[in-house]
């Protein structure tokens, strides 16, 4: 194996990804290069930020779909391949976690840049990155899945969320409620009609008492999306109304629901 080969097992002995006999011989490699020892620890640095504090657990088959497409590569064009499923998640040919990790991987230092100048371009360099990959792209793929855990996902997929709903000529409308979240979100149909012009629709959480609070105006978007966060917290009230109010919403229900759905 020649030197420059050596280089490039870098990236995959930081994320544990060589067979015994390279890492044997990669780590003779270590002892008197110095660059290859500054790469290995920007790497695993690396991989510990990207993991750090992160509670998500990446698909079980992340490490096994990216080692796949290496072997893939490795084989070189015109050989056999062995195709992944398109659409699965962190994929990196859907464009998914893997890809976003293995760019991460390659911005790490700008002295490993000048490093790979230096040594002149090599087909095989991609190879090692993409092994890094497997373990980076766990991390980047739950800080992605943490950074998208908006707060109607979060009611939606909290384990108390329980679902009421109430039909409509449209269909049926729906309440997620999550105490743990503290919060609901209302669902529509599909096709759900908009309110006329100058008009919008407006939720309220209803007391025992009949009393109502808003819970926010419904914007055209959401009802194109099928669903909203309602403002506010649903505690203490039994049920959710929705109702047409002039544009821009009030301060009190001024015509009576068109729906409402029980939430007891």
């Amino acid at each position: 194996m020649t030197e420059g080969e050596m280089h490039d097992l870098a990236a995959a002995y930081a994320v544990d990804a060589l067979d015994p006999q390279e890492r044997a011989a990669f780590e003779a490699h270590l002892e008197g290069c110095e660059q290859c020892r500054r790469e290995v620890q920007d790497l695993r640095e690396a991989t510990v930020l990207l993991t750090e504090d992160l509670e998500v657990e990446p698909p079980s088959q992340l490490r096994a779909t990216v080692l796949d497409m290496v072997a893939a590569e490795a084989q070189g064009p015109g050989r056999p391949q062995h195709a992944t499923p398109p659409g699965t998640q962190g994929d990196p040919a859907e464009g998914g976690t893997g890809q976003d990790a293995g760019a991460e991987v390659t911005s790490l230092a700008g002295r490993r840049e000048a490093a790979r100048e230096r040594r002149g371009p090599r087909p095989g360099r991609w190879l090692a990155a993409a092994a890094a990959a497997v373990v980076l792209a766990g991390g980047v793929w739950g800080l992605t899945q943490a950074l998208d855990r908006d707060p109607a996902t979060q009611v939606l997929q909290a384990q108390d969320a329980a679902e009421r709903t109430a039909d409509t000529a449209d269909g049926p409308v729906a309440v997620v409620v999550s105490a743990a979240e503290g919060q609901a979100v209302v669902r529509f149909p599909s096709g759900f009609a908009a309110p006329q012009a100058g008009s919008v629709y407006q939720a309220w959480f209803v007391g025992a008492d009949g009393t109502a609070r808003s819970a926010g105006v419904l914007e055209p978007e959401m009802l194109e999306e099928g669903q909203a966060l309602l403002e506010g917290s649903p505690d203490g009230a039994v049920a959710v109304g929705l109702t047409v109010e002039p544009e821009g919403g009030s301060a009190q229900p001024t015509t009576d629901p068109f729906v409402v759905v029980p939430l007891t």
